[in-house]
């Protein structure tokens, strides 16, 4: 049998708390052979893209995986920078004001070049097997099309967490943050891009998986760094409970990008076990055209779907609406450091 490669896997964050555990996922996954992550590309968001690219390099060296390499990425979005208004929900550095000991510099640990030229660069480099799994703010995406717009049509596949479906917010009334942070560029990849997006919204990660927070608590009762710095940053988060259940979101993206890979591998010839009898992680999903409002004095960053296909354009967006629920819990098991 011939031994299949696996996907390679560039991960674009703003690295916040919810980004620091999906990261921890991709990584597991990265040390268990399941996908390759060749690169991690940071940018403005959840906090200023210099606490991005700390917490990021933290994160790697927890798992002691600081071969990987990071690319310093956009400071601002495309067109209209956005202020936070108001108490910043991943803290002023991203990882919760936790505090944490001290680590080298960035400036010493970083790649010289610019995240949206890593894009590119690598893209040409490994035409239709990279997977691109966006976290953030999609500002180092939409600056790689506008460079290159044929860009997202060497991707092997592009994931992302952001937009919504019901028009319900979690930043403004109409908005999820990913878009609001960026809406510009948000118009950009969902317009552009050339290959459809695997997308999780805002509304499938509040409502879609139910999590209480008493499940969170046993999964940070396991010993390891990871759940240590996951306490250390989540402890303002869990302690005020802001919603119902636990609630994740970048978790469930880089979740449903393992899966579809692990489930591919299988398909095509690879080890024994990689994706054996696994089965899929989203039972249900919705594809459709999107696009992003810009102008709405109420709604500017809701991502607007032509339920109706009104618009008469092909679908853009593969959009996750459920999921296997118990199957996810193992990935998260897995991030924490547990056996999957």
């Amino acid at each position: 049998m011939v031994k299949m490669s696996v996907p390679k896997v560039i991960i674009d964050t703003d690295a916040g708390i919810d980004d620091a555990l999906a990261i921890f996922m991709a990584l597991a996954a990265h040390k268990r052979g399941e996908i390759e992550v060749i690169a991690v590309t940071t940018v403005h968001g959840n906090t200023g893209v210099h606490h991005v690219n700390n917490n990021v390099l933290r994160i790697l060296k927890t798992v002691d995986l600081m071969e990987i390499p990071v690319y310093s990425g956009a400071a601002k979005s495309l067109v209209h920078p956005w202020t936070h208004s108001g108490e910043m929900f991943h803290g002023t550095d991203g990882f919760g004001d936790a505090h944490l000991p001290a680590i080298p510099p960035a400036s010493s640990l970083l790649k010289p070049q610019h995240a949206v030229w890593t894009l590119l660069e690598l893209v040409n480099k490994y035409p239709n097997e990279i997977v691109l799994t966006a976290l953030g703010p999609l500002t180092n995406v939409a600056l790689a099309i506008r460079l290159e717009p044929a860009f997202t049509s060497r991707l092997a596949a592009i994931y992302a967490m952001g937009g919504n479906t019901r028009g319900l917010g979690n930043i403004t009334s109409a908005a999820e943050f990913n878009f609001i942070c960026d809406p510009e560029s948000a118009k950009v990849v969902l317009e552009e891009t050339l290959i459809p997006i695997y997308l999780t919204p805002w509304e499938t990660c509040l409502d879609g998986v139910t999590i209480p927070y008493s499940l969170r608590k046993k999964l940070g009762d396991i010993q390891n760094p990871i759940t240590e710095l996951m306490n250390k940053i989540e402890a303002k988060i869990l302690k005020k409970q802001h919603y119902e259940n636990w609630i994740t979101c970048d978790q469930l993206a880089v979740a449903w990008m393992i899966n579809d890979a692990k489930n591919q591998h299988s398909q095509q010839g690879g080890e024994k076990g990689c994706g054996d009898g696994e089965g899929r992680l989203v039972s249900t999903s919705k594809s459709c055209f999107a696009t992003v409002e810009l102008n709405g004095s109420l709604t500017r960053g809701q991502m607007a779907i032509d339920h109706r296909d009104l618009m008469n354009r092909t679908s853009n967006l593969i959009i996750m609406t459920s999921i296997d629920e118990q199957l996810y819990l193992r990935y998260l098991k897995m991030a924490f450091g547990g056996e999957f």
